[in-house]
């Protein structure tokens, strides 16, 4: 827990410090030392050690010397020094000016030094419970201002106006009286990869660090903007204040860097009237959709309704009755690679008229396709609970693929999905609720290392959460949640077999973050504890 740096020009004596206590009784996990007090000055500054013990009269800089450069540095840091009768007027004399806690005697008698030793670890775990408690109540603080700043950005998209500006008017103390303007952002993130994936804080993170390279650019403000940030799923809202020094886009699109795959970025129109942010905002948003059809930008600005191309009556977007027919033999069939090739050129199809129409239509076709697979399901008397999620019904699958080909992928395995239900129907004594659980496990075991919650689940396979959560109570005579940890602990017990895992590697690599709770749940289920589980194959 805490660390120990020597400083001593005799060998023996640091080596003897070293072996005279008990240091890990005492706490001290790290010791390091030094032979001189130049060195010990440099030792300190890169080890950073929460205790020191230093004699006094050294070679090129002496222990007092060393002190006074390490404390300005390392103030939390104690200093015991070590010196003989000859120097105890002097070491007194620098515990009296402070900096040094205590001293040791030479020769050192051990009762009294330990009794020392004891008192300076009492006085770090004092320290260390204060800059603990010091640290929560800051981290507290950060997160109170920024759960305020949420709520401002939540208040705008729930167009709750009155409330963003009672919030907004106490948070905006570095303008003063400047005319600001507000610019609304939307970040969000949408990896190639499913199975990538970040924290919310992280995402955060580099939704912020974007925002801020685009801020530098588009605005001259000797005052630094201030951002208000809401996530929302895979989603960052935004609201930049800047006072009244915006440059135009024009001049700075191309300035604008790329940023990491799959991130996307839309900026609104900046205005000085708040009272225009929620539909400003709501444009940005949209505006990201335009990667569907521009599919080598990642920056992307709202069209105005004089700036949109021009409407041919070729832009008039309706599934043609030939490909519901196409769609509804799929399903009777279950082709895979047919159902693919329809939906890739269902998406090539959308792909080109979606620059020269709104994106509302892109949508009522999407969602035209999504009836046609929903009504074959009802009249085959599937339960549509069981293959429509939550997504399809509300169409916010769009919001989560970084092109237009993905997202029809997407619809083609989910018009697999469906297809696959309808042929076991007809063709199997198995239920298809019960063959899902092998297609459930095989993902859960794809991604063991990461949480996978039920509505990740549910999502992946084209279930209504609540449906799936029922089949596995009626089926398996057992929750979600136990099913997992079942599969999660099975697989760890695989991996206790082989030496070269450490049981700590273990718990990460069966997805548990805390070790504690990976031991707890590990007994539940075996009985036993991991170590032990380990020792009845003799490692």
């Amino acid at each position: 827990m805490y660390k120990l740096l020597i400083v001593e020009d005799e060998p023996l004596i640091r080596a003897g410090l070293q072996h005279y206590f008990d240091w890990a009784e005492l706490g001290v996990t790290t010791i390091v030392e030094a032979a001189n007090g130049k060195e010990g000055w440099l030792t300190a500054l890169h080890e950073q050690p929460d205790l020191i013990i230093t004699d006094i009269r050294m070679p090129e800089m002496d222990g007092l010397q060393m002190i006074e450069h390490i404390r300005a540095t390392l103030p939390d840091t104690l200093f015991i020094i070590l010196t003989g009768f000859n120097d105890f007027e002097y070491a007194q004399k620098a515990i009296r000016l402070g900096g040094v806690h205590a001293f040791l005697l030479k020769p050192l008698e051990y009762e009294e030094s330990f009794s020392t030793i004891q008192s300076c670890m009492t006085t770090l775990k004092q320290r260390h419970n204060e800059r603990a408690q010091r640290t929560n109540l800051e981290q507290q603080a950060s997160e109170n201002k920024s759960f305020k700043s949420n709520q401002l950005i939540k208040f705008l998209l729930e167009d709750e106006h009155a409330a963003w500006e009672e919030g907004i008017r106490q948070q905006l103390n570095d303008f003063g009286h400047l005319t600001i303007k507000y610019l609304p952002i939307v970040v969000t993130w949408l990896p190639m990869n499913s199975s990538q994936t970040y924290e919310r804080r992280t995402f955060q993170q580099h939704a912020e660090r974007i925002i801020r390279a685009a801020l530098e650019i588009l605005s001259s403000s000797s005052i630094p903007p201030q951002l208000f940030f809401y996530i929302d799923k895979n989603k960052c809202y935004a609201v930049a204040v800047l006072d009244d020094q915006m440059r135009t886009y024009e001049a700075n699109l191309d300035s604008l860097p790329s940023y990491d795959s799959g991130f996307f970025m839309a900026i609104g129109k900046p205005t000085s009237d708040s009272t225009q942010l929620t539909q400003l905002l709501r444009q940005t948003d949209q505006a990201l959709y335009q990667r569907y059809y521009q599919d080598k930008r990642q920056i992307f600005f709202p069209i105005a309704a004089n700036e949109s191309p021009t409407r041919t009556k070729d832009s008039r977007l309706l599934l043609e009755e030939a490909d519901k027919s196409r769609i509804l033999a799929g399903l009777e069939s279950g082709n895979h690679k047919d159902i693919e090739t329809l939906m890739h050129r269902l998406a090539q199809d959308l792909s080109i008229h979606l620059p020269h129409t709104s994106m509302d239509r892109g949508f009522a076709f999407m969602q035209e396709i999504i009836s046609t697979i929903v009504r074959f399901a009802h009249r085959n008397g599937i339960p549509v609970e069981g293959v429509y999620s939550e997504k399809l019904l509300k169409l916010t699958c769009v919001d989560d693929f970084p092109t237009l080909h993905t997202l029809f992928s997407w619809l083609a395995a989910w018009m697999v999905q469906v297809s696959d239900v309808y042929r076991d129907e007809f063709s199997s004594t198995n239920h298809p609720d019960v063959l899902i659980f092998d297609h459930i496990e095989a993902y859960i075991k794809e991604h063991i290392d990461q949480d996978i919650t039920l509505q990740m689940v549910a999502d992946r396979f084209f279930y209504n959460p609540s449906y799936l959560s029922r089949i596995f109570k009626r089926k398996l005579d057992k929750n979600y949640m136990r099913f997992v940890t079942e599969i999660r602990i099975h697989y760890a017990q695989e991996c206790l077999k082989k030496p070269e895992y450490l049981v700590t590697d273990v718990c990460t690599m069966c997805g548990y973050k805390s070790y504690k709770h990976f031991v707890k749940t590990f007994r539940s289920i075996t009985n036993m504890t991991p170590t032990d589980y380990r020792k009845k194959w003799g490692w």
